[in-house]
C-alpha cells in the first residue's frame, strides 16, 4: 500500500521498479495507464488513480552528469536534499529553494514548487533542457517540446528522467527571524520583499503576531545552527486550541506564553541548509498565487474569517512572493505572484476550513498551487492560464489514450 506524505492519499497499485533507461520504456510501451512516484510530498491524487505505479529510485542514473558553466545535467528523479550537497562538492547551488527539500526534483518542478523572493523564480524556471520518455516509450527531449510546455507539467507529457538546469556558485546565506505585530507585517510587506533577497512571514493564527523570515547572501563563514523550534511551537498551538475547547482565557493565555518564549534568530549557514528544514509534524495544506496588488487585501479577509469560524485551526499562515516566468502552467506565468497557504492537521478535517477560503482565493484572481489541495476543474483553470488549451492539445497529441493520465487529471486538463 501506497501512501502520500500526507497520509491523504493511498492505492495498493502495483509498484514498478526498472533498473534502466530500457527498462523503463518497455514498461512505460505497455499499455495501460501509469503514473510515477516522487517523494509524496504533493497533497493531491497525482499518482494514485493509473493501472501501474512507476519507482524510479533503482534506475541508476548519475546524480549530477555533463556541467556547463552554470549549467548542469541532474538526475531528475534525486531528492532535492541530495541534490544540493552533490552541487555544494562541485562549488554550484540552486538559486533557491523552498523550505521543504525531500521532494525530488521531477517532482518539485512537475508542480511548480517554489521558495520566496521577489526576484527569485519557481524551481521550474531554472530548467533550460530536459530529457523524458514518452507515451509510447520513446525519448522525447525540449528540441521535440517546448521548454515552456515542458517545465510544469505533472507529468503528463512524458516521464522526466534528466534536467538541465540553471545553477550558481555556492553561497551562504544569513537568516534572521523575529516577531511582528500582524498589521506591521501587512503595511510594510512589500518593502520588506523589495530590500531583502529572500523574505517571507508566517501568521500565528489568535495571536495578532507573525514570525517573518529574512535571509541575505553573506561572505561571513557559518554559525551553530540554532535549535528547530518549529516542531516544538506547533505542538504548543495544537495544546493551545485544545484548551481553548474548555476555556477561551486559558488559550490566549498559552498562545502569550508562546510568542514571549520565542526569541528572534540570526544565523548564517550554507544556502540550501538555510533554507530548507524538516517537517516533522504531518499536515494538509492549500495554496493559492495571488496577484501581488490584493494579497494584502485577501489575507485581511482570510484572518477574519479565520477568527470568526475556525477556531479550531492552530496551524500558523504561510506568505511568500516568487517572480514571474514564462511557463505555460506555471501559477507565476506573467509576473510574480504571492503565494498564501493554508494549512490543517493531516489528521484532522480539513473541507470547511479550505472550502471557506478558497473562493476568497479564486475571486482574487488567484491560481492554485499543483501539488496542493483545491477544487478546480478544466472549466475554471481554462481561463486562468493564457496557453491553457495549447498545453492541453500538445497532451492531446502526444499522449492520446490519456496513458499518464488520472481520473482526477482528467477532470483538470479534459473538457
Amino acid at each position: 500500500m501506497w501512501t502520500n506524505w500526507a497520509g491523504n492519499q493511498r492505492t495498493d497499485t502495483p509498484i514498478a521498479r526498472p533498473t534502466s533507461i530500457a527498462e523503463l520504456q518497455n514498461e512505460i510501451a505497455r499499455p495501460q495507464s501509469l503514473r510515477v512516484l516522487g517523494a509524496g510530498h504533493s497533497f493531491t491524487p497525482i499518482v494514485a488513480g493509473g493501472d501501474r505505479i512507476v519507482d524510479l529510485s533503482d534506475l541508476g542514473l548519475p546524480t549530477l552528469g555533463d556541467a556547463w558553466q552554470d549549467r548542469v545535467w541532474v538526475n531528475a528523479n534525486a531528492r532535492l536534499r541530495d541534490l544540493s550537497p552533490a552541487l555544494t562538492d562541485k562549488g554550484m547551488a540552486f538559486r533557491n529553494l523552498g523550505d521543504i527539500n525531500a521532494q525530488s526534483l521531477a517532482g518539485a518542478v512537475s508542480t511548480a514548487t517554489h521558495g520566496t523572493g521577489r526576484d527569485l523564480p519557481c524551481l521550474a524556471a531554472e530548467i533550460t533542457a530536459a530529457r523524458m520518455i514518452g507515451a509510447s516509450g520513446d525519448i522525447l527531449t525540449t528540441d521535440d517540446i517546448p521548454l515552456e510546455m515542458a517545465q510544469v507539467s505533472m507529468g503528463m507529457l512524458g516521464v522526466l528522467t534528466e534536467a538541465q538546469i540553471s545553477v550558481v556558485p555556492k553561497y551562504n546565506l544569513r537568516r534572521q527571524v523575529g516577531f511582528a505585530s500582524v498589521e506591521e507585517t501587512l503595511a510594510t510587506m512589500h518593502q520588506k520583499w523589495a530590500e531583502n533577497r529572500n523574505f517571507e512571514f508566517f501568521y500565528i493564527p489568535f495571536t495578532g503576531k507573525t514570525v517573518e523570515l529574512r535571509h541575505a547572501i553573506i561572505d561571513a563563514a557559518e554559525s551553530k545552527a540554532p535549535r528547530d523550534l518549529d516542531m516544538i511551537a506547533v505542538k504548543v498551538l495544537k495544546l493551545a486550541r485544545n484548551a481553548g475547547r474548555i476555556s477561551a482565557g486559558l488559550r490566549r493565555a498559552l498562545l502569550k506564553m508562546l510568542t514571549m518564549a520565542q526569541s528572534n534568530e540570526d544565523y548564517v549557514g550554507e544556502s540550501w541548509r538555510v533554507l530548507c528544514s524538516d517537517r516533522h509534524i504531518r499536515f494538509k495544506e492549500m495554496e493559492y498565487h495571488l496577484p501581488p496588488n490584493v494579497a494584502g487585501d485577501v489575507l485581511q479577509e482570510v484572518l477574519t474569517r479565520l477568527h470568526r469560524d475556525h477556531k479550531d485551526i492552530y496551524f500558523p499562515i504561510e506568505v511568500r512572493q516568487t517572480a514571474g516566468d514564462t511557463a505555460c502552467l506555471s501559477p507565476f506565468q506573467g509576473g510574480p505572484r504571492i503565494s498564501m497557504a493554508i494549512h490543517t492537521d493531516a489528521a484532522e478535517d480539513h473541507k470547511r476550513y479550505f472550502e471557506a477560503i478558497e473562493p476568497l482565493f479564486v475571486e482574487a484572481g488567484g491560481r492554485p498551487h499543483w501539488g496542493k489541495m483545491h477544487n478546480l476543474t478544466y472549466k475554471d483553470l481554462s481561463v486562468m492560464y493564457p496557453d491553457f488549451d495549447q498545453f492541453c492539445a500538445l497532451r492531446e497529441q502526444l499522449d492520446p489514450q490519456g496513458k499518464f493520465l488520472t481520473p482526477s487529471l482528467a477532470r483538470l486538463f479534459r473538457p
